[in-house]
């Protein structure tokens, strides 16, 4: 099971590869939005420049480690389409290894390019059973980002499908990516903070209404490895670098000791020691693909 980073610059790249990251993803940053970007993600969450991403992927493949490019915006009309085949392109050029697409008219335009690299299945396209996984391959995927809202019984069920399944390792939205329109961290002048994280005043009352969030995967590596899972990824393009180093370091380490046979109580137990702030999670039950109140919850 690959352990998949972020990376926003050469020097985050660096950081996360070396703290023993497999896999990159990253997006490019293009000019053509105020806010948004055709990576799925907002301004500075993103490699500034094609020659940086040229640096980042020629030091990667040095390295062993594959860059996925994001070109997983969740809309491809008509009037953007050659905007993103040229973004597109500037990632093929630069040799990034795998992209990761969001819409279905994007992955039919992608193979129409004649782009042979494996196209990863964004989360944004919201895959929770194994039709869609069957349509998503007839398009030409290679590999399916799973939504958060799982657990290790639909996954070890997805298993089967003769695809590659990536999943995410820690933090991440608190809704259904794909059909939350609660934009954020994208260059707005207010800080709006995480929307679906956010207290309301609901009926005369403070409440986090929107917070079905859960943070962290650590128990589950052992069962992730078993089902065969091929890539857990950690979230954070836009969080602060020293922070997704020390959390790819602690997820290496968890990865390596269930590897090395042990259960899951013991990988906790070095989490919390590497991270005691965790412990927080683990009281509050935030806990990605286990049943717990936050799980039983979804609807």
């Amino acid at each position: 099971m690959n352990l998949m980073a972020p990376a926003s610059s050469y020097q985050t790249a660096v950081s996360v590869i070396d703290a023993g990251a497999d896999e990159i993803y990253l997006g490019l940053e293009n000019q053509n939005f105020a806010n948004l970007n055709l990576s799925g993600r907002g301004r500075g969450c993103n490699v500034p420049t094609l020659s940086e991403l040229e640096k980042i992927v020629e030091f990667s493949h040095k390295n062993g480690i594959q860059v996925d490019y994001a070109v997983n915006t969740p809309f491809l009309s008509d009037e953007l389409e050659e905007i993103f085949i040229s973004h597109v392109m500037a990632g093929v050029g630069a040799g990034v290894d795998a992209l990761i697409v969001g819409e279905l008219g994007a992955m039919h335009l992608v193979r129409e390019l004649g782009i042979t690299l494996p196209v990863h299945a964004s989360v944004l396209l919201n895959t929770f059973n194994i039709g869609q996984i069957e349509l998503l391959k007839s398009f030409g995927a290679s590999k399916v980002v799973l939504p958060f809202k799982m657990d290790l019984d639909e996954i070890r069920m997805l298993s089967t499908s003769g695809i590659d399944l990536e999943i995410f390792g820690q933090f991440g939205c608190s809704n259904i990516n794909g059909t939350c329109h609660l934009i954020h961290s994208a260059g707005e002048s207010i800080n709006l903070g995480l929307p679906c994280r956010a207290n309301y005043s609901v009926g005369g009352r403070v409440h986090p209404i929107l917070d079905a969030g859960t943070d962290c995967s650590i128990c589950s590596i052992p069962d992730l490895i078993e089902i065969g899972v091929s890539a857990l990824k950690i979230v954070g393009r836009g969080m602060n670098p020293e922070m997704i180093r020390s959390i790819v370091q602690i997820y290496r380490g968890c990865i390596d000791l269930a590897l090395a046979g042990y259960d899951s109580g013991a990988i906790r137990d070095y989490a919390l020691a590497e991270e005691p702030f965790w412990q927080l999670l683990c009281e509050q039950r935030r806990c990605k693909y286990l049943k717990t109140y936050v799980t039983d919850s979804y609807v």
